[in-house]
């Protein structure tokens, strides 16, 4: 094993292992001690690695945040060939919930950091903006409570998807997407200040063809 994968090894067993005792006790009471006796690397290594716990916090948070973006313009090169398409991006965000899910239990559960949910509930909320403002919907008083119920939507399955000890329970990503998405789909169909957009984008390349919004309004280009 070459440096460079012993290095990989030891972060990731010293990540692993805090990810374990934050589910057996408060986050802000772990210590270099503890997870370097239970992670089997040396004090030195972790101190070459980071600064302390609250760096290895810092380093599980920010790249399951990255992890959890839930929306990216048309053209970002972060999310490939489904940047731009709503409900693809919803998909792709339940999947990472469920791909991660033990991370996720760790940071939200009661012993995990509570700053973290704020985190990512102030992100989900500037994502479904600029989708909202993809879809060229209007900035007018409606639309910051549109965003609030879809962002406590994400939220509150996201939460139960973690909670759910039966993993054969667990919904494809899919199915957890369409619940999601059904709120905005309801605002684009019945609201009369909300712009018609193809059956594409409001639910997916997968939805059903022959669907339409039941009126005549000029429909938004994707």
């Amino acid at each position: 094993m070459d440096s460079g994968s012993r290095a990989s090894t030891a972060r990731r067993a010293v990540v692993e292992t805090y990810i374990d005792l934050m589910e057996e006790k408060p986050y802000d009471s772990i210590r270099v001690k503890e997870l370097v006796e239970r992670s089997n690397v040396a004090r030195s290594t972790f101190y070459v690695h980071f600064r302390d716990t609250i760096d290895v916090l810092e380093g599980i948070e920010g790249t399951l945040l990255g992890l959890l973006s839930l929306y990216r313009s048309d053209g970002d090169a972060y999310k490939g060939d489904i940047a731009g398409m709503p409900f693809e991006c919803m998909e792709n965000w339940f999947e990472v919930c469920i791909e991660h899910e033990r991370v996720l239990r760790a940071l939200i559960g009661p012993h995990g950091d509570p700053y973290f949910t704020v985190r990512l509930q102030n992100q989900i909320r500037q994502e479904l903006n600029q989708m909202m403002d993809d879809d060229r919907a209007p900035r007018d008083r409606l639309r910051p409570y549109y965003v609030e119920l879809l962002t406590a939507s994400y939220i509150g399955l996201m939460s139960y998807i973690v909670k759910e000890k039966n993993k054969s329970e667990y919904l494809e990503a899919h199915e957890l997407a369409s619940i999601a998405n059904s709120t905005r789909a309801a605002y684009y169909k019945l609201s009369d200040k909300a712009p018609r957009l193809s059956e594409e984008r409001l639910l997916g390349a997968k939805a059903p063809a022959g669907e339409d919004g039941g009126d005549d309004r000029p429909e938004t280009a994707r």
